[in-house]
């Protein structure tokens, strides 16, 4: 994933970064700021792998689930 996105949820915004390993698995590594621009302070952030995903699509799914389980757990 070459592009920066954001996705916002609940005046936050989630920045996923898509890591591919050299077992040609993908990282879910991402960071959750405050504003859904993603101009606030960070609030999460997931710089190391924790599990890997055959595809994008999975990673970014785990992703999303997960910010919004926590974003929801978690409000400003």
């Amino acid at each position: 994933m070459s592009e920066e996105k954001s996705y916002p949820y609940k005046g936050q915004a989630v920045i996923p970064r898509l890591e591919k390993q050299g077992n040609g698995k993908y990282a879910a590594c991402f960071t959750i700021h405050a504003g859904k621009d993603s101009a606030g302070e960070i609030r999460y952030t997931r710089d190391v792998p924790t599990i890997e995903f055959d595809s994008e699509d999975e990673a970014l799914g785990y992703i999303l689930d997960f910010s919004g389980d926590w974003i929801d757990q978690n409000p400003v």
